[in-house]
This record gives C-alpha cells, sequence and structure tokens, in this order.
C-alpha cells in the first residue's frame, strides 16, 4: 500500500469512531530504514491521525529496530526519540534482553508489543523491578530490606 492511501485510511478510521494503532517498519531483515525515514513516516501516521506507532521487530525480534542478532538497533531508536515522544510508540520487543533495554532507556512505563501471552508475567516483573536484570534501577540492592548485599 503507498504511504497516501495508508494515510488516507488512517484518517478515515480516525476521524470516525475508531482509535488507530499503525505500525512502521519493514518486516525483511533486507529492508532497512535509516532513522530519518522511521521518523517521517512515524510523524506522517500521527499527523493522519494514529494515536499510538508501533515499531515493527517481529515475533522474531530480529528485524525493524532491532539487528538480525536481536539487539536493539539504539541509534535509531535514540534519532526516533529526538523527535517523536517515545509515548506515541509502541516497541515491538519480543525479547527478554529486548524488554529489559527498552524499560532502562524508558522506564517501567514504556509501551511493549508482541509480548508472547506466556511471558507477560515475567515482563511485569521486569517492569517491576522483581527480577535481577532490572532490580538494581528501581531498588538500592546494597540496603535492601536492610540487608547488606542482597
Amino acid at each position: 500500500m503507498r504511504p497516501d492511501e495508508k494515510h488516507d485510511l488512517i484518517r478515515r478510521a480516525a476521524t470516525g469512531r475508531f482509535i488507530v494503532l499503525s505500525e512502521v517498519g519493514s518486516k525483511s531483515a533486507q529492508k532497512v530504514l535509516p532513522a530519518y525515514k522511521w521518523i517521517e513516516s512515524i510523524q506522517a501516521e500521527l499527523d493522519a491521525g494514529a494515536w499510538k506507532v508501533i515499531c515493527e521487530g517481529r515475533e522474531s525480534g530480529t528485524v525493524g529496530i532491532f539487528h538480525t542478532n536481536g539487539e536493539v538497533k539504539s541509534g535509531v531508536v535514540d534519532e526516533i526519540v529526538t523527535k517523536i515522544d517515545p509515548a506515541r510508540l509502541i516497541f515491538e520487543a519480543p525479547q527478554k534482553a529486548q524488554q529489559v533495554w527498552f524499560i532502562q532507556k524508558f522506564g517501567s512505563d514504556v509501551n511493549l508489543g508482541n509480548i508472547a501471552a506466556p511471558e507477560v508475567i515475567s515482563l511485569e516483573t521486569l517492569r517491576l523491578g522483581l527480577r535481577g536484570d532490572t532490580m538494581p534501577d528501581f531498588h538500592d540492592v546494597k540496603t535492601w530490606n536492610g540487608r547488606q548485599g542482597v
């Protein structure tokens, strides 16, 4: 679908009675978008009326905002959020390391998507700092519960 057609559909749905979520990025590892293209596409969809825009990562977490090894394209994400409020974005992050990265970068309220149903409780414990990956970000683990070295 051409971008202008997509924006028209977003506009029509958003001016009706729908809350519109749109998605930017490619499901192909061979199609790599530079940061400025992410920003242009996201902003155009927000301007058309999207409530939030999903940043593609796929169920594998190896395309879009991720390298093929699953590592976050941190430079791309950093560029995007210089122009787009992260609260308007949903980052697909199916892998635990990706979830940790986004929570540490944007806080426990970051919008994450593409979370497998059996992983929802695990993600929530990360958000609350109840797992070793994020506990130091939320709690002073050296004096937690008044005990040294927890």
